[in-house]
């Protein structure tokens, strides 16, 4: 038997080389709170919690005080119990999935190395071979969205996704210029995160629909689960729920209300690969396919998702471009990367998330302990 015997948590600051920028703010320095989870064996896992004021209502503080509470749940505990442990954090603290995401990661992680088995397989085994993602294009000037997008075409990128929801006659602009830069073959998605009323989607969506748009994420604020489906009623894009599903409750909630062609899954919105299993299982019950993206986060909480990507059959498509930011590279040799659009495992049968080293050194002395 294994049991917890002790939970670091640290902070993890980073740069990025461009402000990135949507339609509720722009973001270019970013604090993760990392957890490193311990048994008695000496097996170690690894997790991350992203905060995000707006869409998760956390800060790094936040996560920290969260975890206050819910790291000395799981101390002398078998990790093997997920389920169990997934139960017991959602039932002592509402909310904050950042901070249970970075426990519930950790958990997989040291889960997987005790077992000798990839996080993939754990999760159930869909796929080993690398996944196509997307790689998104922030808000800027028309011209420059087009010239950026263009670039990542030239990187292998096969599918773009463009940030919108700022103003829909000049996001109509900024995704004709796009379109015109990268031809034809090359697909386009957009997320205007929430940054549209009803009428101006639906005149921003029967403009863009010309250009060949595969679908669009959360139109309409994330409270507005009526508009959002007042809103695909009447567009000619299909509709992709982001910010409006949080749980699996979230996910029966717009399915049930026919608001949705597809959900887009986040393990920081979920609270970990358990709750996002759950919010699969009820998408692909109902026919709704998924989405697996991110926040912006580095390479450890990227490759727990890329593990989710290859597990879950429901999960159609990819924004996995996470943590490629220089800074954002936490792990220093194994977990993922991005080869020519696709992202894949250092090594597929590596237990765990497959994580050989850490950057320590970025980390610092820990913001926290937690000892049996």
């Amino acid at each position: 038997m294994s049991t917890v015997e002790r939970i670091e948590v640290f902070r993890f600051r980073f740069s990025l080389a461009k402000p990135f920028t949507i339609a509720l703010g722009s973001v270019s320095e970013v604090e993760e709170i990392i957890v490193r989870v311990v048994d008695d064996a000496g097996c170690e896992g690894w997790g991350e919690g992203s905060p995000s004021r707006r869409i998760l209502a956390a800060t790094a503080d936040t996560i920290i005080c969260a975890l206050d509470v819910l790291a000395p749940l799981i101390l002398g505990e078998d990790p093997r119990r997920l389920g169990h442990l997934v139960d017991r954090m959602d039932q002592a603290l509402e909310g904050n999935s950042p901070a249970k995401a970075a426990l519930d990661i950790a958990l997989h992680d040291l889960v997987g190395r005790i077992h000798g088995e990839p996080v993939w397989r754990l999760l159930g085994g869909c796929r080993a071979e690398p996944v196509e993602t997307d790689f998104t294009v922030s808000i800027d000037a028309p011209e420059a969205m087009a010239a950026e997008a263009k670039r990542l075409v030239g990187e292998g990128f096969r599918t773009i996704k463009v940030k919108v929801g700022e103003d829909p006659v000049r996001d109509v602009e900024r995704v004709r210029r796009i379109r015109e830069a990268v031809g034809e073959e090359v697909a386009l998605r957009i997320d205007a995160n929430q940054g549209w009323t009803r009428a101006e989607a639906v005149w921003a969506l029967s403009r863009m629909a010309e250009l060949d748009i595969e679908f669009v994420e959360q139109p309409v604020a994330a409270w507005d689960i009526e508009g959002l489906a007042w809103v695909r009623r009447r567009s000619p894009v299909p509709l992709m729920a982001d910010e409006s599903v949080h749980s699996p409750q979230d996910a029966w909630q717009v399915i049930h209300a026919g608001a949705v062609d597809y959900v887009n899954i986040k393990l920081m919105k979920a609270g970990g690969l358990r709750r996002a299993c759950e919010i699969a299982a009820i998408c692909r019950a109902a026919g709704v396919p998924n989405m697996i993206g991110g926040m912006v986060e580095s390479n450890l909480s990227a490759t727990a998702a890329v593990h989710f990507a290859m597990a879950e059959r429901n999960v159609i498509f990819r924004d996995l471009d996470l943590g490629t930011e220089p800074e954002a590279q936490l792990i220093a040799e194994g977990g993922s990367h991005i080869v020519a659009g696709r992202q894949e495992l250092h090594d597929p049968e590596a237990p765990g998330l497959g994580i050989v080293t850490i950057r320590r050194e970025r980390l610092g002395e820990p913001a926290a302990v937690y000892e049996r």
